[in-house]
């Protein structure tokens, strides 16, 4: 039994000075992913809900060179041009950029990035104003 404890003690020192050892590549893909992370959020994350109220006057999906790569382009009365990269809760964008309809009013929720533009900012989503 005791042979056994000698073991486990000597396996766990190998291990901590193993990761003792490689902890600059440990730390370099920490910190990779914790960028990642924050681009995500800067992207696809709206925490304080800023939002402008704005008349959709058209609707324009933009292909790019990539097939998967679609994004939306709205002209706004009160807005300006305001694009659309990804859309919300999962749904596929291309439906999604289908829904939003000329002539309405939509409350658009406005990315991490632009929050504090009035006019000419990215959205994450739309959510339209019945009068």
């Amino acid at each position: 039994m005791k042979n056994n404890g000698a073991n486990f003690k000597e396996y766990f020192r190998r291990t901590a000075e193993n990761i003792w050892n490689d902890r600059g590549v440990i730390i370099f893909f920490v910190g990779f992913i914790a960028v990642l992370g924050a681009i995500y959020f800067m992207t696809h994350s709206n925490p304080n809900n800023d939002s402008e109220i704005c008349t959709i006057e058209s609707v324009e999906i933009i292909e790019h060179e990539d097939p998967y790569a679609i994004s939306g382009a709205f002209e706004t009365k009160e807005c300006g041009t305001i694009t659309m990269w990804h859309a919300p809760d999962g749904e596929r964008i291309r439906p999604y950029l289908n829904s939003i309809e000329a002539g309405r009013k939509y409350r658009a929720y406005k990315s991490f990035t632009t929050r504090n533009d009035k006019t000419g900012f990215s959205v994450i989503r739309f959510e339209e104003i019945k009068e």
